[in-house]
């Protein structure tokens, strides 16, 4: 695949997990002390001038009104779970204030997810007197690709969370890769030349409360082997349990994303 050339920043609007950090009803060290806070996992994209969100989670307005966006030029979504889409509906803000549908960008397998449980964001908005947010759709019908939204290149892989179809996306040399338990290696093809993967891990044991689940995120040695597959030199781990961040706070060599933190790409 050949490289794509644009330059930009990403900023993270939330690195924690489906509870975000402190969690509710925990007495853990890292909640009780409340010096950790984690919203749910989205970033911001910055280039070229224009302005892009990764998924719209619970916290979106928190995190819109937290970090003053007050422009959005559109919205790239990873996969339908909620703390990926459950602040979708305070999109409707932009569409009551400017009167624009917001360009989003999505899977095939997201967008029939939609379809089926958020029928008032696949309507067109002027058939009635809803307010509900209007989007206008991008769809990704193949598994991985390039493509150039609103003048930004980027890259997209398809992989999976169980059996949940996951979609990353890569600006320049860096490429954010969430919720990924399990992948084809030839997604590899689109990642080479990648400096800075951004990747979603979690511990190699799950609490008892999950029972016998299967782990829904490569676990840090994972993580560690597909940089090492992509020939990244910088490896940045997001969507932090307050569980897995008593171990990552413990061990120098790993680098743990935070809210706020800023990544540049070229």
């Amino acid at each position: 695949m050949e490289e794509i050339s644009s330059s930009g920043k990403v900023i993270f609007l939330g690195t924690g997990d489906p509870e975000g950090t402190p969690v509710p009803f925990c007495s853990c060290e890292v909640c009780s002390q409340g010096r950790i806070c984690r919203l749910r996992s989205s970033v911001w994209v910055q280039s070229q001038g224009k302005s892009f969100i990764i998924d719209t989670g619970p916290d979106l307005r928190t995190q819109l009104l937290r970090y003053k966006i007050h422009r959005l030029d559109g919205v790239f979504l990873t996969h339908p779970h909620y703390d990926h889409i459950g602040g979708i509906d305070d999109l409707r803000s932009w569409y009551i204030t400017r009167l624009e549908p917001v360009p989003v960008v999505l899977s095939s397998f997201t967008y029939d997810y939609l379809c089926k449980t958020k029928k008032h964001l696949i309507q067109d908005p002027s058939l009635d007197n809803s307010l509900a947010a209007s989007l206008r759709y991008t769809i990704l019908n193949e598994q991985c690709g390039e493509y150039e939204f609103l003048g930004v290149p980027f890259m997209y892989v398809s992989y999976f969370q169980r059996n949940c179809q996951v979609t990353g996306y890569r600006f320049g040399d860096l490429a954010y890769l969430t919720d990924m338990s399990h992948y084809d290696d030839r997604i590899l093809d689109y990642l080479k030349g990648v400096n800075t993967v951004v990747i979603s891990a979690s511990l190699g044991s799950l609490p008892k409360a999950f029972g016998r689940r299967s782990p829904s995120h490569l676990t840090l040695e994972q993580a560690d082997l597909l940089m090492d597959k992509i020939g990244a030199s910088r490896l940045v781990i997001t969507h932090v349990s307050h569980y897995l961040h008593k171990v990552l706070e413990q061990d120098p060599t790993r680098e743990c994303a935070y809210d706020g933190m800023e990544l540049l790409w070229r």
